[in-house]
């Protein structure tokens, strides 16, 4: 052990799931690395192993699982820990398998870097500063364009079939002054800033005194160092008339570089629907009727032709028959959406959902998650095509396969010839086709 408080040790991450397990993993990461910590990838031999874990359905269940074994298998002298909201939720039935050493939930995943330091034996738990109320700052997003920023965590809603409110706990927002100096700080080496959050758009409410999502997006928008901002999923019925007027224009002008008219909020929102029937709605305990949700995306969509709309689709909800799953056929055909997340219903123990009676057969969902994701391809394209012609302000980025692109305001992939592909900041793309969904597209000379 003396031999441990003397070299480096290596600590590899993995994150599962959303967007702010993503942001988490960055501050952990960042805080090791503070403390001495040599950070390798998941799949290199290191001391310590965390796994950010998401629990949404069986499936990402089973990958956390075989992360943590895979990593007990690279050195089984390491120290394993599985956190995040499988690590929650699911504390007993994960205890009596034996696959971590460490099991931290999500309330407590700040203390991680403390309780790695005190299984090596580093130094003493009780000398360690990491459970400060107020999270540190993270520098950088390695790796990435663009940086996510945690703004608000935690659900207050019911849905039947979710374990969110139970996995993050009560809804708690970030101060808009820590947001404020967040981002500032990531701006200055990240073209792009994305807002996350459990639920996003009740930002501010269990704030007193404290501006909603649209005042703080228009606080964003006055930072010089921000070049552009996107927002992630939002429920519709939170889209209030100030974030559909900033979305639609844009935010506020930058001024020369830009689209003319085109300000920094970027021309994107990802809306779920979950169903486009309105008693499986009803058994989802989903806040909103089918007839508000075609109204606020055909609105949105006349106001901006060049906005992406998106949304989440549920399959297989206990109970929905072919003809309710007719009726989200019939309203996704006839809707504006450029694209959808399409999901397979998945029993969450503990969950209204999971107990509930005509559950749908595995053969007939994997049917309909085959249709919507045909039909999900068919708008990708159709949305992709529409854009022809047209001038996109896109930031660069690199795809699995190694090939550098640039990633349109509005959510596209715009393929740019090899000698732009590799840029800093935000460009303008002028597109002149489409393979498929994929664009491509000419990089306009930069304004003096």
């Amino acid at each position: 052990m003396a031999e441990e408080c003397t070299r480096q040790p290596r600590a590899a991450l993995r994150s599962v799931g959303c967007k702010l397990n993503q942001y988490e993993t960055e501050l952990l990461r960042q805080v090791l690395e503070e403390r001495g910590y040599r950070i390798v990838d998941f799949e290199e031999s290191a001391d310590v192993y965390i796994v950010n874990s998401c629990t949404v359905t069986s499936r990402t269940d089973r990958e956390c699982r075989r992360l943590v074994r895979g990593a007990k298998a690279r050195n089984p002298q390491s120290v394993v820990a599985l956190t995040g909201c499988y690590a929650e939720v699911s504390k007993e039935d994960l205890a009596g398998r034996r696959l971590a050493d460490l099991l931290v939930g999500n309330h407590e995943k700040q203390r991680l870097p403390d309780l790695m330091d005190a299984a090596l034996g580093r130094l003493p738990l009780a000398a360690q500063s990491c459970c400060d109320s107020v999270a540190p700052l993270l520098r950088e997003f390695r790796g990435h364009t663009r940086a996510f920023v945690k703004v608000q965590e935690g659900c207050a809603g019911g849905c039947a079939y979710c374990l969110v409110s139970h996995a993050r706990g009560p809804e708690r927002s970030v101060p808009s002054a820590q947001v404020v100096e967040q981002v500032r700080l990531l701006a200055r080496r990240h073209p792009e800033v994305v807002l996350v959050g459990t639920h996003l758009g009740r930002y501010g409410r269990d704030l007193a005194g404290e501006t909603d999502l649209a005042g703080l997006v228009e606080r964003l928008c006055d930072l010089p160092e921000l070049g552009r901002l996107r927002l992630s999923s939002l429920e519709s019925p939170e889209v209030t008339p100030g974030l559909q007027d900033l979305v639609v224009a844009g935010g506020r002008s930058l001024g020369t570089g830009r689209c003319p008219g085109r300000g920094k909020v970027c021309r994107h929102l990802h809306l779920p629907l979950q169903s486009g029937s309105d008693r499986v709605l009803r058994r989802m305990h989903r806040p909103y009727e089918t007839e508000d949700y075609a109204g606020l995306v055909c609105e949105l969509r006349r106001r901006q032709p060049g906005l992406a709309l998106g949304a989440d689709v549920m399959v297989g909800f206990p109970g929905e028959s072919e003809a309710e799953f007719e009726e989200t056929c019939c309203l996704l055909q006839s809707l504006p959406l450029a694209y959808l997340h399409v999901f397979t219903f998945s029993p969450r123990p503990g969950t209204p959902a999971a107990d509930m009676p005509s559950q749908v057969s595995g053969q007939v969902k994997k049917e309909r998650n085959h249709f919507l994701r045909a039909l999900s391809d068919r708008k990708r394209v159709q949305f992709a095509v529409g854009q022809i012609g047209e001038s996109l302000e896109v930031v660069s980025e690199t795809g699995d396969d190694g090939a550098g692109y640039g990633l349109s305001d509005n959510y596209l992939r715009v393929a740019l010839p090899a000698d732009d592909a590799c840029f800093h900041g935000v460009r303008v793309a002028h597109i002149i086709g489409a393979t498929g969904a994929r664009l491509q597209g000419s990089l306009q000379a930069e304004r003096s």
